[in-house]
């Protein structure tokens, strides 16, 4: 077998073998989902870290500079893969390759491959890394075959030490292939074994999503450093295995940017801009005659498929159904424009007026998973990142929208537990450029309203408003009905596709074929957690409930019925149309 050295070249041939092989995959690592609710999306999340990684290469790196190290290329690519890192597994694949970056560094100037003992601290850099990055760490996940993979390699390294000792002649026995070899083979053995760590995964009888992605880009390393073709059947096939060596885990039985343009005029109350993906230049066309006849400021720029849009209008939504027309949506920002002040929520003044204001002391930033809850944040004069599952924010977005709020300190609402690492990340990569970035970790979109309810962007003391925001958000539990988009079994029962599933806290706790028994008995149990009696209950409508009168008025008969049982009439309901694809009700009680 012929071996290739981990050279810049290879670098870049690991990072588009592994884009090609998490495409295959996604489908089947999204599958990788202990519960039978459509939002899965760790495949996706992890090829478009790797993809955006790419394009931000692409757009960084040009091939025919010889003059580039593998330092500087390794460090490129981390940087691409941390502003593109979407979702917790996202971000803590990132790590791998800023852990290879740290390791050249350390190995020092004129380093132009990754030796055995490089590529070995390289792994175990990443390990350390992802596990220190995250605030509750959990045995059975991506973290224990990122950990595994890195004592895998330390122990090649050990092994072949004797061999090393005995002479010159025995120095290169040792080879980066090797190290890669035996850290894809301990990642494998760790993969198997997160069902035995994780009672979730044993039930539903699958491996660890995010460990799945990450031994897939092992493969691909792996299969860089031998020099051939991964063709996406040979190894990975055997990697998949059931526990009693059946079919592949894989299918168990169907279980689970530019600046904005300068604003002209003072229509519109909110400033909309997103990137347009695969749009031709006819269709951009389109979209900038279509915002143009909705609103104003509009700038559509870029090509030949990738365009920046900016635009002010008064119904936000109507821009982005406009450039789903044209393309693929992505990195949304959504701001309410404060008009009667005469003042762009960034900090400058709008065109005629001589004053200006200081910068603001507090602002926020709330990702939104509908389109209804991003106006809701946005009316309030938050700054809005759409995130949603399959579509979750990068750390980039969060960075770069952070960046342009203008304001002595940032605070950003993930409202998802997916998003709160890249809402770090983005925290911390604001804090090296000089910009304070705190994150409240909101893990729903009812905690992220109760924490806009109380935030205060004149306060005198920033600490102050952030700990009410913080209190204010913990006080609420949080809950959501939705239907099984597989068979499965969880952990108060086996469920079928289409019947009704409640969670609480993300946990199930309810499965009928009857949706209002399912929504009383999530309520019940949200009441059950509270230290003192409910004051408000906050139910938001998903995308499609106003069409179905018929569930609607049955979850609102069920909401009646649970007060009355309950004692609890009293309790202030307050419904709100969210827009949100994935749950068709998001509950909030405080």
């Amino acid at each position: 077998m012929t071996e290739t050295v981990l050279d810049l070249a290879a670098a870049r041939r690991w990072a588009v073998t592994s884009r090609a092989l998490l495409s295959d995959f996604r489908a089947q690592i999204d599958a990788l989902n202990v519960f039978p609710v459509p939002d899965g999306d760790t495949g996706t999340n992890m090829l478009l870290t790797v993809d955006g990684a790419l394009g931000f290469l692409w757009n960084a790196d040009d091939p025919g500079d010889s003059s580039l190290t593998l330092g500087e290329g390794l460090a490129l690519l981390a940087r691409g893969m941390l502003l593109s890192a979407r979702g917790n597994s996202g971000v803590i694949l990132s790590q791998l390759a800023l852990g290879m970056a740290q390791a050249v560094e350390r190995a020092g100037p004129g380093t132009d491959e990754m030796s055995p003992q490089i590529l070995s601290e390289a792994l175990e850099l990443a390990a350390d890394v992802a596990w220190s990055g995250v605030s509750a760490p959990v045995e059975g996940t991506i973290l224990s075959v990122a950990r595994a993979a890195a004592e895998g390699a330390e122990l090649a390294i050990s092994a072949a030490e004797p061999a090393v000792a005995d002479g010159p002649g025995k120095a290169g026995t040792l080879t980066a292939y090797a190290v890669a070899l035996a850290a894809l083979e301990a990642a494998k053995v760790a993969l198997a074994k997160t069902p035995e760590q994780l009672p979730s995964l044993a039930r539903a009888g699958v491996v660890d999503a995010g460990g799945a992605g990450f031994v897939v880009v092992l493969e691909a390393l792996e299969s860089v450093l031998a020099d051939r073709p991964h063709d996406g059947t040979a190894l990975t096939s055997s990697t998949w295995r059931s526990l009693h060596g059946e079919d592949p885990l894989f299918s168990t039985g169907g279980r689970p940017g530019a600046d904005a343009p300068e604003c002209l005029d003072d229509e519109g109350a909110y400033e909309v801009m997103f990137v347009l993906n695969d749009a031709t230049a006819e269709s951009a066309d389109r979209l900038k005659r279509d915002l143009t006849d909705a609103g104003s400021s509009v700038l559509v720029v870029g090509g030949p498929d990738v365009w920046r849009v900016h635009v002010h209008l008064d119904h936000a939504p109507d821009a982005i159904d406009a450039g789903s027309r044209a393309g693929r949506v992505e990195q949304v920002s959504i701001t309410a424009l404060n008009r009667s002040l005469g003042i762009h929520p960034g900090g400058e003044p709008s065109e005629g007026t001589a004053d200006t204001k200081p910068l603001r002391a507090l602002a926020l930033l709330c990702c939104a998973p509908g389109e209804g809850l991003a106006q809701v944040f946005a009316e309030a004069g938050a700054s809005v990142v759409h995130s949603s599952a399959g579509n979750r924010a990068s750390m980039g977005q969060l960075l770069s929208a952070a960046q342009g709020t203008a304001a002595r300190a940032v605070v950003i609402l993930p409202n998802d537990p997916d998003t709160v690492l890249a809402a770090q990340a983005a925290a911390r990569a604001g804090a090296d450029e000089g910009l304070r970035i705190v994150v409240v970790p909101t893990l729903a979109a009812v905690q992220g309203l109760a924490a806009v309810s109380v935030w205060d962007p004149d306060t005198r003391d920033v600490d102050q408003s952030l700990a009410t925001m913080r209190e204010a958000a913990s006080d609420v539990r949080y809950g959501a009905l939705t239907v099984a988009a597989s068979q499965g079994d969880t952990s108060v029962g086996p469920c079928r596709i289409g019947q009704w599933l409640g969670l609480v806290a993300g946990e199930i706790m309810a499965v009928d074929d009857d949706a209002g028994l399912v929504a009383r008995a999530v309520l019940t149990e949200m009441a059950t957690g509270l230290a003192q009696d409910p004051e408000m209950l906050t139910v938001i409508e998903g995308s499609g409930m106003s069409e179905d009168l018929g569930l609607r008025e049955e979850l609102e008969s069920a909401v009646q019925r649970w007060s009355a049982a309950s004692g609890t009439e009293e309790v202030e309901i307050r419904q709100l149309a969210g827009g949100q694809r994935t749950y068709r009700w998001l509950l909030g009680m405080e």
